[in-house]
């Protein structure tokens, strides 16, 4: 019984979290982009993650953004990121990833995707 429970429990908290209905979960902000490129560039990532800082009240210019900590990745073109770190799977692959901002010992992260003519962004603190 404890265990059906248990499973019940688990599958709702799972829906709730995957619908972004977590207290935690962070507004998106969502740029259009015309006409829609064929893939997220990290220049475009970069620039949608500045606006997205200046969106909630920081002034970008006092933000650094870091090198990426993983093995660089690399766009469609062949391109290698400096900054941006794309994903490697999932449902949005090379169009989907993160940047991270400094300032002194305070760090904002960004994932951003691309969708079609939309870039959305969004604030991530981890899990």
């Amino acid at each position: 019984m404890k265990t059906k429970l248990y499973r019940m429990l688990g599958s709702a908290l799972t829906a709730f979290l995957l619908a972004g209905c977590a207290p935690w979960s962070e507004p998106q902000h969502v740029f259009s982009v015309q006409p829609a490129p064929a893939f997220l560039t990290e220049e475009l990532a970069v620039a949608k993650a500045r606006d997205t800082l200046a969106k909630e009240g920081y002034n970008p210019n006092e933000w650094e953004i870091t090198r990426a900590l993983l093995p660089p990745s690399t766009a469609p073109d062949g391109t290698p990121d400096k900054y941006f770190v794309r994903w490697s799977y999932g449902p949005w692959r090379d169009n989907a990833g993160r940047v991270m901002f400094i300032k002194g010992k305070r760090h904002r992260t960004y994932d951003i995707r691309l969708e079609g003519n939309r870039v959305v962004c969004s604030a991530f603190h981890g899990l």
